[in-house]
């Protein structure tokens, strides 16, 4: 068990590139998006596959404007070994560029392990390089605390379309809700920042995206996957503080500091708890 910092998380909105559009890998770079993950899975034609994975190197390898993401292909995949190969073989400009690998599909901590043994060269004279496990299985979901023990793994995610499917319920469901509350917890045990949410698929009525991302932060998620830019915005309000929160947290630490003993707020006594909930929600914010 970690302090309540390992609560913190680096990102909250990860916006989704393909790696067979390198026209896009700027334009997604510019964006408001915390972290970019240029992905070599699911939006990328199995014809494109060796192409995108061209046009990915050679942007590492030029170097990116800020550091991104990548999505590998999954472990039961034909591209998966080619993509372990390309992530130990990364050049040192190459490593510069890369902010982490999302593994889609996880299902096995010996296949996370791989990966992060992969990318061990990355973590020496450039910078930790994250690691994602992304859950959209039944099999995922039963080796998450296999999963949180391998060394070197950030945080999870959750592929709710892949998983829904699996499981046969709705994409909003008490099911799902269940699989993100385990997450929470496996991941506070094993000192890794809450879970990614599963992107929103709307991106015309943004107001549906900002309540569902207030929910999912209410469930323990502390970030959320992006299909779209105009989804960014939406998700930062939803997953930030609201103006009313951050004023009571203010109000909670004012009252703090004036008294040794016990203080009040809104009806409610400021103990250590309430206390430490409001320096965390200010934490969020700044």
């Amino acid at each position: 068990m970690t302090d309540s910092s390992a609560i913190a998380a680096p990102a909250i909105s990860y916006l989704f590139v393909p790696a067979s559009r390198p026209d896009r890998f700027e334009k997604a770079l510019a964006s408001a998006a915390d972290a970019v993950i240029i992905d070599l899975e699911d939006a990328v034609p199995q014809d494109e596959k060796d192409r995108a994975l061209s046009h990915l190197l050679l942007a590492l390898d030029q170097g990116l404007s800020r550091p991104a993401h990548v999505r590998m292909n999954a472990a039961d995949s034909p591209w998966f070994e080619r993509d372990l190969e390309a992530l130990a073989e990364l050049t040192q400009a190459a490593r510069a560029s890369l902010a982490g690998v999302v593994i889609p599909k996880a299902e096995s901590a010996t296949d996370v392990a791989r990966v992060a043994h992969a990318l061990e060269g990355a973590r020496h004279g450039v910078r930790d390089t994250e690691i994602i496990a992304l859950i959209e299985s039944a099999v995922g979901v039963s080796a998450v605390r296999e999963i949180a023990e391998v060394t070197g793994l950030s945080r999870f995610a959750v592929g709710a379309a892949d998983l829904s499917f699996d499981l046969d319920v709705d994409l909003v469901s008490s099911t799902l809700d269940w699989v993100y509350a385990r997450l929470v917890v496996e991941s506070r045990l094993a000192g890794l920042a809450g879970p990614i949410a599963s992107p929103p698929f709307e991106i015309q009525d943004l107001s549906v995206v900002e309540r569902e991302a207030v929910r999912l932060r209410g469930l323990g998620a502390t970030a959320q996957l992006s299909i779209h830019p105009a989804q960014l915005q939406a998700i930062h309000a939803g997953f930030l503080p609201a103006p009313k929160k951050i004023e009571w947290a203010r109000r909670v630490l004012a009252a703090a500091e004036v008294t040794d003993g016990a203080a009040q707020v809104d009806g409610q006594m400021v103990d250590k708890p309430v206390r430490e909930r409001a320096e965390r929600i200010l934490a969020q914010v700044r």
